[in-house]
């Protein structure tokens, strides 16, 4: 299971030349979604990994309906914390159901390890709704002179064959996954600047490519559009 949710991952270009190159990389939810016979949720909000931690933010804009036990999760799928296969994570109980409020992060969760932030009564078994995570966006605080460049993934959408462009980057393996998650295209890329894969048997849909390097790290992520 680890492994599959791994590939569903999104970026984290953290390949520099020096020690000294630091990144903050985030993932934004740009809306929350009621789930079915929960609650309306408004606002935004941000999973940022910086070097001095990560944390999970909910924007002034933020609220709900008010319960009892109301706690946050990540999660893989967009269901109830406790139905049987939706690996998640409690994060904390929420904070306040209107307003700005933040939570720290286990340093043990990285960035794509979980895919939605959910809120869920826990004393009631019932789960409110939450918000999808949008792909990983890193920015760094210094140039360096060694940094490489990002990988690049095109066309998007795509008919037949997508091209990734993977300049100076240590790629090992790409895989291509669902929206559930199940990987349905890996292909190893090692020492290759240019990768081309044939996706004319994928049904039409959103797919999530993501590539690791030698250090197990995600340093490729891209949602396409198959036409």
């Amino acid at each position: 299971m680890k492994s599959i949710l791994l590939f569903s991952l999104v970026v984290s270009f953290s390949l520099f030349s020096t020690i000294d190159y630091a990144q903050t990389c985030s993932q934004e939810i740009a809306a929350f979604m009621a789930a079915p016979g929960g609650y309306n949720i408004s606002g935004t909000g941000l999973l940022e990994a910086a070097p001095e931690g990560t944390t999970l933010s909910f924007d002034n804009a933020f609220n709900t309906q008010s319960g009892p036990d109301l706690h946050v999760y990540l999660s893989i799928n967009f269901e109830s914390p406790t139905t049987p296969g939706n690996t998640n994570i409690d994060i904390a109980e929420l904070i306040s159901n209107n307003g700005a409020q933040s939570y720290s992060i286990p340093s043990n969760v990285s960035l794509g390890d979980y895919n939605y932030v959910l809120i869920h009564c826990k004393s009631f078994n019932h789960w409110w709704g939450g918000g999808l995570l949008g792909e990983i966006n890193c920015v760094s605080s210094t140039n360096t002179a060694g940094e490489k460049l990002s990988p690049n993934v095109y066309p998007n959408p795509v008919l037949n064959e997508v091209t990734i462009s993977l300049p100076g980057n240590d790629v090992l393996e790409i895989a291509i996954t669902d929206l559930l998650g199940q990987v349905v295209s890996r292909q190893a890329v090692a020492g290759q600047d240019e990768v081309h894969i044939d996706i004319s048997d994928l049904q039409a849909g959103l797919y999530v490519l993501t590539g690791i390097n030698a250090n197990r790290e995600i340093v490729l992520h891209q949602r396409i559009s198959k036409l």
